[in-house]
């Protein structure tokens, strides 16, 4: 049984250094050591994120195959690794975990200290899965907060700017008619309420970034279309800003910001129908929507993460190949040489985050056959 993967340039603060945006870009040589891999076994790691320097956690899910019927059930699952208390990645207990079928899709953490992560809706009225960081241990809930008549949502990414103000988008279907719903909710500090954005009918919603409670970014697709999607909320009202057109089709899947004006997202693009799906880096300057010229062979890009000195690096890739890039202002794209152990079980990330000059990546490995893509185990890459 195949088990599906999510499908989930730096100015401000850095002086008067140009993005150049033409030409062809390539990839320099191998930036930083070596990669230390900790195995999550049937963990599959969806997300990572650093409350602090010391701290960094990763969720996914338990995978579970039913050897009869081939069905997959999925168990939310935390790891933590905390540099004072020897470095080791351990599991963390989350309570109540074992009555959910739900992935860890997203965590975010606040600068007050806050911190979420959001799920998949449960069966019947058990709402989707959001968890909540309070007094040093996570609180697994249940938001019923969805739109009438809401099944098989999904909650793909939050983002708080403090305990009191925190966003979380996603999508669903309509019960009877099986329509797609894009879903945004809104935590106040006491509640997840649902959001309608105007226009959004037929958008899908993949990540959101909270900048401050009246700078808030969605990207995704428009599915009526088919271009890439990105809408800001100024405190008063949602507007879409123009991403670059493609001949085919694109679509955004990540979003990261340091300043209002400094804001990086990636995805994928096509110009031709079937077409391999091409990696994208847009940039937002406060006025526009740029693309930014990856190196040649660069395929589809899932996350995004701020780096020091106007950095970033960037992951993703496709079936037979994981993506692992960095860029600065001064030397461009380099390789961050993700590591391919084992040709028989092939790498794929999905979530990346930086502390400093340190980097960690979450993913898995999977084997390929005629059938599709088949989880092996989890992984979370640090270096």
């Amino acid at each position: 049984m195949t088990v599906k993967r999510r499908i989930a340039g730096q100015l401000a603060g850095v002086g008067a250094i140009t993005l150049v945006i033409s030409g062809t870009a390539v990839a320099g040589p191998t930036a930083g050591g070596a990669w230390a891999e900790a195995s999550t076994g049937k963990v599959s790691v969806m997300s990572v994120a650093q409350p602090s320097p010391s701290r960094t956690w990763a969720g996914g899910a338990v995978i579970d195959e039913n050897s009869e019927d081939g069905t997959i059930r999925f168990t939310p699952a935390m790891y933590e690794r905390d540099l004072t208390r020897g470095g080791a990645w351990k599991q963390t207990v989350l309570p109540g975990a074992d009555a959910w079928n739900s992935r860890i899709n997203d965590i975010s953490t606040g600068p007050d200290g806050s911190a979420f992560f959001v799920g998949d809706q449960g069966t019947n009225s058990q709402g989707v899965l959001v968890g909540r960081h309070v007094a040093g241990a996570w609180q697994l809930t249940s938001s019923t907060g969805l739109p009438d008549g809401t099944v098989e949502a999904s909650l793909l990414s939050v983002s708080a700017a403090s305990g009191q103000d925190a966003w979380a988008v996603g999508q669903g279907y309509v019960q009877d008619t099986y329509e797609h719903i894009p879903v945004v909710q809104h935590w106040d500090g006491r509640r997840w309420r649902s959001v309608q954005i105007p226009g959004s009918a037929n958008w899908g919603l993949n990540q959101v970034e909270e900048v401050a409670p009246n700078d808030v970014w969605i990207t995704g697709m428009d599915y009526d279309t088919g271009q890439s999607l990105a809408v800001h909320w100024d405190g008063r009202q949602w507007t879409r800003t123009p991403t670059p057109v493609f001949p085919d089709s694109a679509v955004l899947f990540d979003i990261a910001a340091r300043t209002p004006t400094d804001v990086w997202a990636v995805g994928w693009s096509r110009d031709t129908d079937k077409q391999r799906p091409a990696g994208l880096a847009q940039h937002w300057d406060g006025t526009s929507w740029t693309q930014v010229p990856l190196p040649v062979g660069t395929y589809s890009l899932q996350a995004v993460t701020l780096r020091p000195h106007g950095g970033l690096a960037v992951v993703g890739g496709n079936d037979d190949a994981a993506v692992g890039l960095t860029w600065t202002p001064a030397a461009g794209w380099r390789s961050l040489d993700l590591p391919e152990n084992d040709p028989q079980f092939p790498l794929g990330v999905s979530s990346v985050v930086s502390s400093g000059t340190h980097l960690t990546v979450g993913g898995w490995h999977y084997l390929v056959d005629d059938d599709g893509d088949s989880f092996m185990s989890g992984a979370i890459l640090t270096r």
